[in-house]
């Protein structure tokens, strides 16, 4: 398996509320990727068309309202590929849901139920490694404005098959 993770297939999706007028508005969403380095002790974003595992990369989703009317309940959410894990305690804004299955979200830290071999049941965080989408309830979007949400996600090293194993 190459160990170059390409940029080129991570998209945003969009979901928008209704909006107060009839008139639907005209809304995009753009997705960048970013290489984050530490230089003098600061983070920096770079330029990203690969990485490598070990990587973090800043994805980062604008939505803007080219349109007439406000755009109401408008939903930005940002999906976590394959291949990477999110890093948490990087959501911007922090008021993020999370989900595993990229349908069903919660407020993070995203939590699982657990019930041991006794009996006993708690709740535990999920594993950053399984979350693959964040979503951001945005609220109202003016015409003519944009907004911007971003996270982090860490490479995965490649996993070696039976067959690629020394």
């Amino acid at each position: 398996m190459n160990p170059i993770f390409r940029l080129g297939i991570i998209t945003a999706a969009l979901v928008m509320g209704h909006t107060a007028q009839a008139q639907d508005p005209v809304v995009t969403s753009s997705l960048t990727a970013s290489r984050v380095e530490w230089v003098d002790g600061k983070s920096v974003l770079r330029p990203a068309a690969a990485a490598k595992p070990g990587d973090v990369l800043e994805y980062r989703a604008t939505y803007a309202n080219h349109g007439d009317a406000p755009v109401a309940h408008l939903q930005a959410t940002v999906p976590i590929p394959a291949g990477t894990t999110f890093v948490p305690d990087t959501p911007v804004p922090s008021a993020a849901q999370a989900s595993t299955d990229a349908k069903n979200f919660a407020p993070l830290p995203l939590l699982h139920h657990v019930v041991r071999a006794d009996g006993a049941a708690y709740d535990e965080p999920v594993p950053a490694s399984e979350i693959r989408a964040l979503r951001w309830d945005v609220g109202s979007l003016e015409p003519g404005r944009s907004t911007v949400v971003r996270l982090h996600v860490r490479v995965n090293p490649p996993v070696l098959s039976q067959a690629d194993k020394p």
